[in-house]
């Protein structure tokens, strides 16, 4: 009984190896809080079973921490696996937020050449020198059929598309909006959705411009 009391405390010490290496990757996020917790108590499991290794336990103490091992552990495993499930359909190239960089590139030297302030009204028409080649540019379109909307000078480009895509957004990259819980819930839905064929991600193609 000693040494399963033994191997089990040391098993728990290794299991908050897990959500303490989430922590330690950013230590000033309030997102590592609830992992920092986790390792917290699955540690504390782990180093009371080494130390009552020689004694008996109640069924009280025994019922604890069978509880707080299936919380720990199962929270550990429904913030960790959207992780990896966002990992595995994301594409390594996603022409769509390189398209918006590019129509906010040519705005901005629109505006800036043609002397236009912020408000003003920005036509497909107008970028077409800036993101083609020739005053007859071709202008670029998202590879999963949305629609683009310029917005006017000062706005950032937009798809379509958006955020459905995920977990390949079709926003303009810092454009993101939410907070931590927001996003996170959003990957777990998603995720989740995914896995038990309730959604499927969108395929993302990849589509060069211009000739």
């Amino acid at each position: 009984m000693r040494t399963l009391k033994l191997i089990a405390g040391l098993g728990f010490f290794v299991l908050a190896l897990g959500p303490g290496l989430i922590v330690l990757t950013d230590l000033h996020s309030f997102y590592g809080l609830p992992f920092a917790i986790c390792a917290f108590l699955l540690g504390g499991v782990g180093w009371f079973l080494i130390t009552r290794r020689n004694s008996s336990m109640s069924r009280n103490a025994k019922a604890l921490i069978a509880l707080t091992s299936f919380l720990c552990v199962g929270f550990v495993f429904a913030a960790v696996i959207p992780m990896f499930i966002k990992a595995i359909y994301t594409t390594s190239a996603n022409a769509c937020p390189n398209n918006l960089r590019l129509i906010d590139s040519a705005k901005q030297q629109w505006a800036l050449e043609q002397n236009r302030k912020v408000g003003d009204i920005v036509t497909e028409n107008d970028l077409k020198p800036y993101v083609g080649r020739g005053p007859d540019g071709e202008f670029p379109e998202c590879p999963a059929g949305g629609a683009y909307i310029i917005g006017r000078v000062g706005e950032p480009p937009r798809c379509s598309v958006g955020t459905s895509a995920w977990p390949n957004d079709h926003v303009l990259s810092g454009g993101e909006t939410g907070s931590w819980i927001d996003n996170w819930w959003t990957d777990f839905k998603a995720a989740y959705g995914t896995v038990l064929g309730l959604r499927h991600p969108l395929p993302q193609t990849i589509k060069t411009n211009g000739p």
